[in-house]
């Protein structure tokens, strides 16, 4: 770890809370920051981890309640059965996990922050279990209109080709930073923030060395998943009456990971992108994104108070 990295590690939670899932497993969620707060709960893509988002949340925690929470397998999270690695599991998910934060830190209103594959398994919790004063999604993958979804199933199923070709074993963490350092998809991303992806990514393996914490079968499927419900968002969405805000990638960049939509058609959303910056913003642009989250608080009145900086 270099001294960069280190000034990125996380402080310990003030509290932890376990949301019960349905199969029996247990999501960790985490509470950061100003407890009398408007609250903040927020999660990550596909194959990352809560954590890896520090550089961006830390940003929000001298004025706002912040919980943070994985996807199942990813994270703080043990594996679970790959049977239920779907989306309408990860809604169900999301619904249990809102509930535990609730029963365990009080109930108050909630702006859900999500990035990539996660803002889905929001859009549906949502949709079905109205729970959120307002969504700040990510870089969404979400298709308007006369999008080309024959583009979109060949992205998905890359993807998930590419997820099970991943190496699961590593001597050290180092070793998968070196790899990130020589990847497309994260030229944009600092070398800390690259070291704290493998560093918030890996688990020590029973077998000596680092696994990755979400098994690369786990992830695949997740993508595989997408697909089919990517296509469902606009109906989603219709019936959707809380403030949503939208900030995408540029739709104009080459992508390397997931390729950005330009969303400004679609009426039910605020839509804004950040010129230069790919599917992996909130890491590349911690501060920006931070600076739009506080805004659009502010602008849907659960930001109070003055914004410390």
């Amino acid at each position: 770890m270099t001294a960069a990295t280190a000034a990125l590690r996380l402080p310990e939670p003030s509290a932890t809370a376990g949301a019960l899932l349905s199969d029996g497993s247990v999501t960790v969620v985490r509470r950061h920051g100003n407890p009398h707060g408007p609250r903040v709960v927020l999660s990550h893509g596909c194959g990352f981890a809560a954590d890896l988002y520090w550089p961006y949340w830390s940003l929000l925690i001298d004025d706002c309640d912040v919980v943070v929470y994985d996807l199942r397998s990813h994270g703080w999270n043990e594996p679970s059965d790959l049977r239920l690695h779907n989306m309408p599991t990860l809604a169900d998910d999301n619904r249990r996990v809102l509930e535990a934060v609730q029963a365990a830190f009080g109930t108050k209103p909630t702006i859900g922050v999500y990035h990539s594959l996660a803002t889905m398994a929001a859009l549906m919790h949502e949709h079905q279990w109205p729970t959120f004063a307002g969504l700040l999604l990510f870089d969404p993958p979400i298709f308007p209109p006369g999008a080309d979804l024959d583009d979109m199933e060949t992205v998905c199923q890359g993807l998930a080709a590419m997820a099970r070709r991943r190496p699961r074993h590593f001597e050290s963490p180092q070793e998968l930073a070196s790899m990130l350092k020589k990847s497309p998809a994260f030229s944009q991303v600092s070398e800390p923030v690259q070291e704290l992806f493998a560093e918030t990514t890996l688990r020590p393996s029973p077998d000596g060395g680092y696994e990755m914490r979400c098994p690369p079968e786990h992830e695949a499927q997740l993508f595989e998943w997408y697909f089919g419900h990517s296509m469902q968002a606009l109906e989603v969405l219709d019936d959707i009456t809380i403030p949503i805000k939208v900030v995408g990638a540029d739709p104009t960049a080459p992508f390397s990971f997931l390729p950005s939509t330009d969303l400004s058609t679609l009426t039910e959303l605020d839509y804004d992108y950040l010129p230069d910056l790919t599917h992996l913003l909130p890491l590349e642009d911690p501060e920006a994104c931070a600076a739009i989250t506080t805004a659009f608080m502010q602008r849907i009145g659960h930001f109070p108070v003055p914004i410390a900086h």
